[in-house]
This record gives structure tokens, sequence and C-alpha cells, in this order.
């Protein structure tokens, strides 16, 4: 058996058998790009109160719960990449809720930092987010309990060998 899956390797045929392919509603794909398109459709107006886009989101959320970082490290905390980073950085600086700086140790190293009218839309924020909730109208351990099942799928699906390339996410200008 060994040698026909070693034979059938080198000719670049698969030893796994194929499976039917099940219909659009059976994709694991599709439910999870579903649900992310149907979490964003439901969270833009939340967000257009607050002024502000779902990745410019993102970044404010990372500087509340760490505090002042290097654009690396947001690239790195978002999984985005450098170019999608610092125009949406600049947008945020001339929001007012951003400062971004040069450190005087390495200048090759810009620092991101909450302006204080970033700092004073997270306490907004916490009251839109319980106003969200309420909204989706599902009980808050059944939320918790699909973000929790959907990070385990982020860090346990696929090989573990390859680091996974930065996503790319475009801002919607609103």
């Amino acid at each position: 058996m060994n040698a026909r899956r070693d034979a059938a390797n080198r000719t670049g045929q698969s030893s796994i058998a194929p499976v039917e392919m099940p219909g659009l509603d059976n994709h694991l794909c599709f439910a999870l790009y579903a649900a992310s398109n149907h979490m964003t459709r439901l969270f833009v107006p939340f967000l257009k109160k607050l002024g502000v886009t779902y990745p410019q989101y993102l970044v404010l959320v990372v500087l509340w719960e760490r505090g002042a970082r290097g654009v690396g490290d947001l690239a790195s905390a978002l999984q985005m990449d450098l170019g999608s980073l610092s125009p949406m950085l600049k947008r945020l600086e001339a929001k007012g809720l951003v400062t971004r700086r040069r450190q005087a140790d390495d200048e090759r190293r810009v620092l991101v930092d909450l302006a204080p009218k970033g700092v004073a839309l997270r306490q907004r924020t916490e009251q839109m987010l319980g106003e969200f909730y309420c909204f989706l109208n599902m009980p808050l351990d059944e939320l918790f309990d699909l973000k929790d099942r959907l990070h385990h799928f982020v860090n346990s699906a696929g090989p573990k060998e390859t680091a996974t390339p930065p996503v790319k996410l475009t801002e919607p200008a609103f």
C-alpha cells in the first residue's frame, strides 16, 4: 500500500479519495465568508456613529488595549501589511484620534499613540458595544463561545510550518 501511495505522490496524484462536491451552503469557506459579511453589515452603522471604518476601529482597539505601539507592532497585531496600515494611520491622525512620531533613539521606528480625542472615543465605543450586543439579539455566552471557536479555528487549521501572510484590508471611504 505504501508503495502505491509513494508512486501516486510521484505522479502528482493524491492517494486521498475524492469527495462529492458539497452544495454552497455546505462549504465551510462560504459559511465563514457569509458570516463575516453579515457581521460587517450589522456593525458598520454603529461604526459610522463613531466616525471610523472597521479597520480604523481595529487600530483603536489595539491602542486602547495595549497602549502606544510601533507601526510594525500594529501591523503584526492586526495581521495587516504596512502598505495598508500606513495610509490608514494618516487618516486617523487627520481625524485627531492618534498621533504618530518618530522615536528619538531610532528614527526609522514610528510610534503610534492615542490622541486625547482617541482616548475619549473609548467611552463612547463601550456604550456603543453594549447597544450592539443588544442589537444582535443573541445570548452573550453564545457570542463568546462563537468567538472562542473561531479563534481556535484560526490557530489550529492549516499547516503549521509556514507563517500566514498579512491580510491586506482595504478601507472603504465613508
